[in-house]
């Protein structure tokens, strides 16, 4: 039986992962049920998220009762306490909110971006998390503690200037500052039972970003199929290594980093050495 707000951590633990119908998200909410823990997955079209729902059930058998899943605009803050108070009817406590929803429009320079383009980043990225932060940390507090982790992306993490995601990177930089922001101030509370932690998952090759290098330029595209060829991973490679490290969580501030210098370092001597990377022939990136 799920407890109510205030109740002891289970070892099942209960996850909303926001974003989380194809993707990143989808990938994480994968690995958290293959791990026997509970799920919440949302995203802004409900038709949607029932279709996820449903592919998860098939791809993690006996995992039907430990999915659930609600619609949700993560830049309304109604939608996200909704969400909250969603999750609670259902499971009784949230133990992780992962904020992953965000929308990108990379590989374009600062004015290809569309009013609109530009908007949906400043809402998804920015005011989403602000949002999810809002609801996740109010709710935590209530029921005695909880975990948050904010998403980062395109030099976010760490300022450094990344051509063509000028837009995307600057409002993933803003991120990082309200997740600094937050962690100073539960060490400044000395409270240590709501954890505040950041991902930086690297560049993955999801439906969002074949889209976008499908709808560049050909010169300009074969430029970005190269990098990509470099820097990308599959959904499938970097979430186990994630979710196992958010579980395995236990300090203020973390940051589960992807693709470390290290990392970027052992691909270049590969290279050097001979060894080829293959990322890309499984997609399709024609127009």
């Amino acid at each position: 039986m799920p407890q109510p707000e205030g109740g002891l951590a289970l070892a099942t633990q209960t996850i909303i992962i926001t974003g989380s119908t194809q993707g990143l998200g989808l990938g994480y909410a994968r690995e958290f049920l293959r791990r026997g823990h509970q799920v919440i997955v949302t995203g802004r079209d409900s038709v949607r998220v029932q279709s996820a729902i449903a592919r998860l059930a098939a791809e993690c058998p006996g995992s039907e009762a430990r999915i659930a899943g609600t619609a949700c605009d993560v830049s309304q803050l109604s939608s996200v306490q909704a969400l909250w108070d969603f999750a609670v009817s259902r499971f009784g406590r949230i133990d992780i909110w992962l904020n992953n929803a965000g929308f990108a429009r990379t590989g374009a320079q600062f004015a290809d971006n569309t009013v609109g383009e530009i908007e949906s980043m400043v809402r998804s990225n920015v005011i989403g998390s602000i949002n999810a932060a809002q609801v996740a940390i109010a709710g935590f507090k209530r029921q005695g503690g909880g975990t948050l982790y904010l998403t980062l992306g395109g030099g976010g993490a760490t300022g450094r200037v990344v051509p063509g995601m000028t837009v995307y990177s600057t409002t993933k930089r803003a991120v990082k500052y309200l997740a600094n922001c937050l962690v100073k101030e539960r060490k400044d509370e000395r409270d240590e039972s709501i954890l505040i932690g950041t991902i930086s998952p690297g560049i993955n090759i999801t439906e969002g970003m074949i889209r976008e290098m499908r709808a560049l330029p050909s010169e300009r595209r074969a430029k970005a199929l190269k990098q990509l060829s470099f820097i990308g991973e599959h959904v499938e490679t970097t979430t186990p290594w994630i979710v196992e490290r958010i579980l395995a969580d236990k300090k203020q501030g973390h940051d589960i980093t992807w693709l470390t210098t290290g990392r970027m370092a052992g691909r270049a001597l590969s290279m050097l050495f001979g060894s080829r990377r293959d990322v890309l022939s499984r997609y399709s990136f024609e127009a």
